[in-house]
This record gives C-alpha cells, structure tokens and sequence, in this order.
C-alpha cells in the first residue's frame, strides 16, 4: 500500500463542460467524448466509470435527468446541466490546481474545457495557476534554506525545476492566447 493518502479528485466536475451546450445522452456522450474530441487524451475512462460520473454528478445536484421511454430501444436518460452545475463547472475552471502532480491532468482538463466553452476565462485560470506556481517555488527556497542532506538538496532542485517549467508552460499559454486575441482584433479592424 502507498504511503501517500489518496486524494480525492475533482476531475469528474470536468464532464459537466461537454453538457454546456445541449443535453445529451449518456452513450451517445461517451461516444462522442472518446472518438470526436482529444478529451481522453487527458483523462481515460471507461464506459462503467463515465456512466458512475453522471450518476455521481446527478446525485450532487449538477446534473438533472429525464427518463426518456423508447421504442426500439430501452428507456434512455437525457442528462442536462443545472444551475448548479454551470456555477459549479465555472468555479471549477478558475480555481488553481493544489498540487504539482495535479498538473498534468486537472490542470489540463480545466483548460480544455475553458478552450472549447469558457474561452473568456483561459486568461484568469492560468493567472491563478501562476500565482500557486510562484507560491510552490518560493517554498522550494524555503526548503533549501536549511537543508544539509545532499539527496533532498537534489530533489529540492528537481522539484524547482518541474515548477520553472511549469510557470514557463504557463507563460506561454498567456501568450498564445494574447497574441490569438490581438490577431483577430487586428483582422476585425482590417476588415
């Protein structure tokens, strides 16, 4: 058994960005999530575990459902997001990752679904994202301050670097994203 405690994830609150638009059902949803979008490049789930994340998220109020009847088919759930839900999903976006391993999954999917539904809140989930980055960095000095043991000065700079690297990410997102803004401002003026 690992001796780090397991931390429960909010990555699940993710699925709530692919009902933004329209309701949907939930296989047809699952279909589309893992052919037609690079989705589950960041998080692989399998069907039973998709399946467990809309009950989950029924069940948390973020989600309604409406038993549908069919006629070739079994009954059908249509799933819609409620009020809840959208508030939850937007806090959920600009809210910074807590941890560095968290990165490369979380993080990743709160800027996909800014990407493809919340284009206006990239800017402010990345600006949190830094300051927690610079916070990790400053603690990493910290740590370094006092420490005498070769091997934890070692992951010490390891750690430090990781951190550069995502702060220099992180940088470059702002840019994309800045320079994507003043290129279609530039074209609107143009025009």
């Amino acid at each position: 058994m690992s001796p780090r405690t397991k931390i429960e994830s909010s990555l699940y609150l993710s699925l709530l960005g692919f009902f933004i638009d329209k309701p949907s059902y939930g296989y047809e949803l699952y279909k589309y999530i893992s052919k037609e979008t690079s989705f589950f490049k960041i998080w692989y789930l399998k069907q039973s575990q998709f399946y467990g994340f809309l009950e989950r998220l029924f069940h948390e109020g973020f989600l309604s459902q409406t038993m549908i009847e069919g006629d070739q088919y079994p009954d059908r759930k249509l799933f819609t997001i409620t009020e809840p839900g959208i508030q939850q999903l937007e806090e959920w976006i600009i809210n910074p990752v807590k941890r560095g391993r968290e990165m490369r999954q979380e993080f990743i999917a709160k800027l996909f679904m800014a990407q493809n539904f919340y284009k206006e809140k990239i800017e402010l989930l990345v600006e949190n994202q830094k300051s927690v980055c610079y916070q990790w960095l400053q603690n990493q000095e910290v740590f370094l301050i006092d420490e005498k043991d070769h091997f934890q000065k070692l992951l010490i700079d390891y750690r430090t670097k990781q951190i550069r690297a995502m702060l220099e990410w992180l940088e470059q997102i702002n840019h994309e994203e800045t320079f994507g803004k003043n290129l279609k401002n530039s074209k609107k003026i143009k025009n």
